[in-house]
Parts: structure tokens; C-alpha cells; sequence
């Protein structure tokens, strides 16, 4: 405005003194009114630029000054998350601590895992982008992934390491090579804020994993709104941040792992503590057979999980519970229903500097297809060995330990070992799996900011049949992958 009144008082200086008005004549009367009318088009120029600058001075300083929400900024291309602590009366919920935001995981699962108040591991919301002409913000995440793999005995699933998949009895000599991008994946991770139910997730994942070599396959479907999930993701029993960091797609046996469609609601408890509830799809594992009869399992109810979560900077501590009903036709002809139940306790401990140690444990009554090992193999249920033949829920257990070490920013290591195993009845065949370990341990490096993960891995299993038959398999595994989104600056 400054530079506005000396050009307006100068022109009328000008036209006010500098002209004599007994020189002027009827032409000079006429001049001076033209200037006067470009004088006053040129404040009313000058009053709309100052309007425009005072808005736009405005609403900087609003945005300067305000709480954190979700709203794109042009400067920094993030997001502020209003959602960094949940609130729930009488104190906010501490969702993420530090450890589970920064802890590395070649398989990325942390990254898809819903999260209470839809709070992300990222508080900047690195990598989103304001879809155009509206106020959703996306994030195309993802990696492409290849695994070079060599076995030197039949190892049954040559893409992951599977100890139940390992043949009985192993044929001597037989080797193999295997190189697969199966573990490729892409996702599609949506924010949309609103005024009534703050942030709305909806998450999109698939990969290569299908029927065939190198068919997509989906991993993920859901959407969360205040703490209401309806889709398909990480079943409510399993702990997605408590997986050791293996360049394996498969992972610990004994862990509990599956993606299952359900509805989940989430309720905040105390600082840091979060309870969910969800109803899953059942799909009852039973395919006990004779020459003469198959078993028909069905489900009169759907699987129920109660977890609770406290939340702490240096890690977290879980537990879960799974209820089940399990039914299926008899080799009598007769149909029984048994109940099944199991429980999930974890934990990620932050110990020396960057290091963490994962412990987790399972078990149960008809949970085998919750377990990643015994999954597909058909034994959550099996029939009795009593005179009356009836269902038995087959008792399964777990176990898994993990300690992930940094020799420097860019390089780090985890060796892990663990156990699966179930109770047999005595009508199941002699070659049904009974037990077995996985063991491993591996090198990564991570080029400091960089998206590119390379890694060597060395993995023992030992698997274990009904009648005492086993087989092992030692497996080398080289991977590479890269993530399609950097966040972050090379150094």
C-alpha cells in the first residue's frame, strides 16, 4: 500500500500543480479528467491486488498456526496428522510408539496392518499426494521383489520355506534352484479426512502369489472408520508386528498368520492400551478321510477374537484370544460339532541401541489353520479313537524367537528359530505332520535412504511325521528388493 499512495499522490500532484490552469483550454479541461479517470482506475487496480495479498497472508498464517490435520503442504509434500494420539477420555491413546514405527521388516506387513484411530506409522505422511479436486490423499506403495534360492534336498514349496511341505521319505541326491518374483506387490493406500468421523482408511494390496506362477493374488481389502474395520486383512488373533525380519516370504512356522475377511471394532482402554473384537470368516481345516469316506466340514458360527494391546515407546506387549466352531461328518455317518479355542501372546522389545528382541507363543484347541505351518494341512479337528467315534479339536501349539541387530546404519542382521507342533489322535494315518522347527539367520543391507534391500539368508528345517519318519532341508536364499515410493534423502 505504500508504493500504491505515492503513485496516487503523485499523479495528483502532477495534474493538481504542475498544469496552469489559465493555460488550459477546453482540449486541456479534457486531458486532465482522462487522467483523473485513469488515476482512479488505477487505485481500484491497486485496492484488489492488497485484497488478494491480505487474503493469502491470511490463510498462511492459519496454516502456520494451526493443529496438525490432514492437509497437503506444497512446500514439503506432507501431510500433518490431527490423529497422532487418539482421544480417548480422560488422556489420549498412545497408538504407535517409536518402536513400531521404525522397526525394519523385509516383508513390509507393518505398513498394511490397520491401526487404532487410523494413525500412521509415519506422523509427516511421507509419500501421499492430494488426489486432484479433492481432499482424499493416496499413497502407491509397494516393492518389487526377487529371490534367488537354492535347496539341497527336496524342499517341497520352492518359493517359501515350508517345513510341512518337505517329502517323506526324501529321495538322496535331489537338489534344486529356484529364482522368483512372486513376492512383488502393490498397494493402494487411501486417507480421506473428514469433520464427522475423522480419517477413513481404505487399503488395497495384492502380489504374485496365486493359483499360477506369477498370478496377482489379493492380500488385503478394507476400510477403517472410528475404529470399525469391514474387509479383508490380518486376522485380529495374529500379531503383524511381531514377524522377524526374514527375506523369506513364508516366515517362522509357528507363527500365527493369516489374512482372513471379518469386522473389527477397537476401543481405546487406557494410555497406550487398545482392546479389538472382531467376527471372522470361519473356514473349519478338517479333510480326515478314509478309503470308503471324506469328512464335510462346515461352520455353524463365525470365528471370534478378543485382543488387547499396551503400547509402549521401546515396543509393545499383546495378547489374544480365538473362540471356534468346528464341525464335520464322521466316518459313522453321524455329524459333530467341537469347540475350539487358542490364545496369542507377543512382544517386540527394543534392547541396545537400534537392536529388538520378537518373542511369541501359541496354542490351543483347533487352531492348527491359524498357525502358518500347520495351515491347509487339515487337522483342526480329527475324530476320536473312543469306541463312539466323535470330533476332537486338535491340540496345536507354537513358538518363535527373533533378535535383530544393527552392525551400522546401513547394515543389520536377525537370526530366529521356531517350533510348531499338534497332538495327534489315534485315528489320524502315522504320516500325519506331528511337528517342526525352523531355524535361520541373515545379512541385509540398506544403503542409507536408499529403497534398495539386498540380503543373504541361511534357513534349516526339520519336519517330523506322526510315525517318527522325517526329512530336513538347509536352503541359501539371495533377495533383492526395491520399494517403488523413497521417502527419503540419499546421504
Amino acid at each position: 500500500m505504500r508504493y500504491v499512495g505515492i503513485v496516487c499522490l503523485t499523479l495528483t500532484f502532477i495534474s493538481g500543480i504542475f498544469i496552469p490552469r489559465a493555460a488550459l483550454g477546453q482540449s486541456a479541461d479534457q486531458n486532465v479528467q482522462d487522467l483523473r479517470n485513469q488515476l482512479d482506475d488505477l487505485r481500484e487496480q491497486m485496492n484488489k491486488i492488497q485484497a488478494r495479498l491480505d487474503q493469502l497472508g491470511t490463510a498462511q498464517a492459519t496454516a502456520s498456526t494451526s493443529t496438525p490435520s490432514a492437509v497437503a503442504s506444497h512446500q514439503q509434500g506432507t501431510i500433518e496428522s490431527t490423529q497422532v494420539l487418539a482421544q480417548i477420555a480422560p488422556s489420549s491413546t498412545q497408538a504407535v510408539g517409536e518402536q513400531t514405527a521404525t522397526y525394519n521388516e523385509f516383508s513390509e506387513d507393518t505398513v498394511a496392518a490397520p491401526r487404532f484411530d487410523n494413525v500412521p506409522l509415519d506422523r509427516k505422511y511421507e509419500g501421499f499426494f492430494q488426489l486432484p479436486g479433492t481432499q482424499t490423499i493416496l499413497k502407491i506403495g509397494g516393492y518389487f521383489k526377487s529371490d534367488f534360492i537354492r535347496d539341497w534336498k527336496a524342499a517341497g514349496n520352492t518359493d517359501a520355506f515350508v517345513p510341512s511341505s518337505f517329502p517323506v521319505p526324501q529321495v538322496p541326491g535331489v537338489y534344486n534352484v529356484n529364482v522368483s518374483i512372486r513376492p512383488t506387490r502393490l498397494s493402494l493406500d487411501f486417507r480421506i479426512p473428514t469433520t464427522q468421523i475423522g480419517e477413513v482408511r481404505f487399503y488395497l494390496e495384492g502380489d504374485l502369489f496365486g493359483t499360477n506362477a506369477t498370478t496377482p493374488r489379493l492380500r488385503h481389502a478394507y476400510a477403517q472408520a472410528l475404529n470399525f474395520l469391514v474387509g479383508q486383512t490380518f486376522t485380529n488373533f495374529m500379531d503383524p508386528d511381531a514377524f522377524p525380519d526374514t527375506l523369506d516370504f513364508q516366515g517362522p512356522n509357528g507363527m500365527v498368520n493369516l489374512r482372513n475377511p471379518q469386522f473389527r471394532y477397537g476401543l481405546g482402554l487406557r494410555p497406550g492400551m487398545t482392546l479389538y473384537v472382531s467376527i471372522e470368516k470361519p473356514s473349519p481345516d478338517v479333510t480326515f478321510s478314509t478309503p470308503q469316506f471324506a469328512a464335510q466340514p462346515n461352520a455353524p458360527h463365525p470365528d471370534g477374537t478378543v485382543r488387547l494391546r499396551q503400547e509402549y515407546q521401546r515396543g509393545h506387549v499383546r495378547v489374544a484370544t480365538i473362540f471356534r466352531s468346528i464341525a464335520a461328518s464322521l466316518p459313522n455317518g453321524q455329524s459333530d460339532t467341537v469347540f475350539g479355542w487358542g490364545f496369542n501372546v507377543s512382544a517386540d522389545v527394543k534392547t541396545f541401541g537400534r537392536d529388538n528382541i520378537i518373542l511369541a507363543a501359541a496354542g490351543g484347541h483347533g487352531i492348527s489353520r491359524y498357525i502358518q505351518d500347520t495351515s491347509g494341512l487339515g487337522i483342526d479337528a480329527e475324530p476320536s479313537s473312543t469306541p463312539t467315534p466323535h470330533l476332537q479339536a486338535t491340540r496345536a501349539a507354537g513358538l518363535s524367537g527373533a533378535y535383530q541387530h544393527y552392525w551400522s546404519k546401513t547394515w543389520r542382521s536377525s537370526a530366529f528359530y521356531s517350533y510348531a507342533a499338534v497332538h495327534n489322535t489315534a485315528l489320524e494315518p502315522l504320516t500325519t505332520y506331528n511337528h517342526a522347527t525352523y531355524t535361520g539367520g541373515n545379512l541385509i543391507w540398506n544403503p542409507s535412504g536408499s529403497s534398495l534391500n539386498v540380503g543373504a539368508e541361511f534357513l534349516y528345517g526339520w519336519k517330523v511325521l506322526q510315525n517318527g519318519e522325517e526329512a530336513n532341508d538347509p536352503r541359501l536364499q539371495f533377495s533383492a528388493k526395491y520399494s517403488f515410493v523413497k521417502t527419503k534423502t540419499e546421504r
